[in-house]
């Protein structure tokens, strides 16, 4: 990880992460891996917002900035390349919560690497997702939330699929800045992950 950019943008420097990171692009370095550092300064700043430290102005600050910096990176407009492993992959993510740069990276990598995305966007309900899975039968789901108190929500999309008899098709990946071992086994996923390769290759190794 670079720790100047996650600085940069932990600080809301917007001069100083678009410099580095248009020196990054020129320098050949890998789009993957500098979108990756974004995701993970937007959880940083998701943390110093929990803790007090920053609010909700500046969550939307970082959350444009990081948005500006990833169509710097070219990773926004991505095709797929590649043949899809198969099965979809569907990602939103949940009700009361509507941070959607985390899991636009999440989406447009897992796109970038030939799979079959539907986005459902950001504050999903439950309804929705429990609709979309019936309907559009996907492998795997990507839930993310950014903000703690949205972990019931998640809790209650999951507890929907069970009692919708769904659970036992689908794999069910955590994202965002509640990603973590014990937030996963508190709301029944399968998976975990606030770092965007690791996300895809999870999902890549369920397809496979």
């Amino acid at each position: 990880m670079d720790e100047k950019l996650i600085e940069a943008v932990s600080e809301i420097d917007e001069l100083g992460a678009h410099r580095l990171v248009t020196a990054m692009v020129e320098g050949g370095k890998d789009p993957r891996e500098i979108v990756n550092d974004l995701n993970y300064a937007l959880q940083c700043v998701a943390r110093r917002y929990e803790q007090g430290e920053y609010y909700i102005a500046d969550l939307i600050m970082a959350g444009e900035l990081v948005a500006n910096l990833f169509k710097v990176t070219g990773m926004d407009n991505s095709a797929a390349v590649k043949r899809a492993p198969g099965g979809k992959i569907l990602v939103g993510t949940v009700y009361d919560d509507i941070h959607d740069v985390g899991k636009n990276i999440f989406v447009s990598m897992l796109r970038s690497e030939g799979f079959e995305v539907i986005d459902l966007g950001t504050d999903v309900p439950k309804e929705l997702f429990i609709e979309t899975i019936r309907r559009e039968k996907p492998a795997i789901l990507g839930i993310s939330g950014i903000l703690t108190s949205v972990i019931e929500n998640i809790k209650e999309v999951i507890d929907g699929l069970v009692e919708a008899g769904l659970r036992d098709d689908i794999k069910v990946i955590l994202g965002g800045a509640l990603a973590g071992k014990e937030y996963a086994e508190y709301v029944g996923a399968d998976g975990f992950s606030c770092d965007a390769i690791e996300g895809v290759e999870i999902c890549r190794n369920w397809l496979s």
